[in-house]
């Protein structure tokens, strides 16, 4: 190894070792998890990867926040745990989430999960994350993912993709879509389409979370489609033909 190299790594192992108390000029990568092994796990597979690349771990948004490390972060990774109620998010994960996204300057985040039905996909795409790593994909591949994100890119999984393809096919027109959902079960389609969770929409629409469960079935029945993802496609003229306000 050469001598430069060298001082490179010392100068990051350094960094590491303090969660960055004394702070370079260096972009880095930044894992935020609040389980000690884990995080270890996650942070030392990543590093012997990518060992050009300067990774740094923390507890929670407010402790990366808090330090050196903050204003050179060029890449965010948070986990998020498999839901009890598919397709909402553990309550966590959508809180760190939320939290990321609304600074002024966030970093692009990349969500990991080894829960990734099509659904979940899909809400943490439209919440703004830049990609989604399912721990079904190896190390390696995760880190082109994490290298194509870097570069200003996005990724979600192919078997995601597929479901949208499926989707697109017989996709009813804005006008069909009006006659065949009630005002009522429009209005809970455009907050599908936001990938909002069922107890969001229900603040939103003033509605209970029982009688929004009843029209996301309705929903799903008469589009026949099979999860959020399709309902989501399904709808997507609804964004240029109906003023509905959703995020596409």
């Amino acid at each position: 190894m050469s001598t430069e190299a060298s001082e490179r790594d010392d100068l990051r192992r350094s960094s590491n070792s303090d969660n960055g108390g004394a702070a370079d000029a260096l972009p880095c990568t930044v894992l935020i998890e609040d389980r000690t092994f884990f995080r270890e796990c996650v942070l030392a597979s990543l590093s012997a990867m990518e060992s050009d690349q300067e990774f740094q771990a923390f507890e929670s948004v407010a402790a990366w926040e808090q330090s050196a490390a903050a204003a050179r972060t060029s890449l965010l990774v948070l986990w998020m745990s498999a839901p009890s109620m598919p397709p909402e998010p553990d309550n966590v994960f959508a809180s760190r989430l939320k939290q990321v996204l609304q600074l002024p300057e966030a970093p692009p985040v990349v969500v990991m999960s080894d829960h990734e039905s099509a659904d979940c996909v899909v809400y943490v795409m439209h919440s703004g994350a830049s990609a989604f790593l399912p721990t079904s994909m190896g190390v390696e591949m995760a880190v082109k993912v994490l290298d194509l994100v870097r570069a200003g890119g996005s990724f979600i999984p192919a078997s995601t993709l597929a479901a949208m393809t499926s989707a697109e096919e017989g996709a009813p027109r804005a006008a069909e879509l009006s006659t065949l959902l009630s005002p009522r079960q429009l209005a809970v389609a455009r907050a599908m389409r936001k990938g909002l969770p069922n107890k969001v929409i229900a603040d939103e629409l003033a509605m209970c979370e029982s009688t929004v469960k009843v029209h996301v079935r309705t929903i799903m029945r008469k589009l026949n489609a099979r999860n959020r993802t399709e309902v989501a496609f399904l709808t997507r003229d609804l964004d240029t033909d109906l003023r509905g306000g959703f995020a596409g």
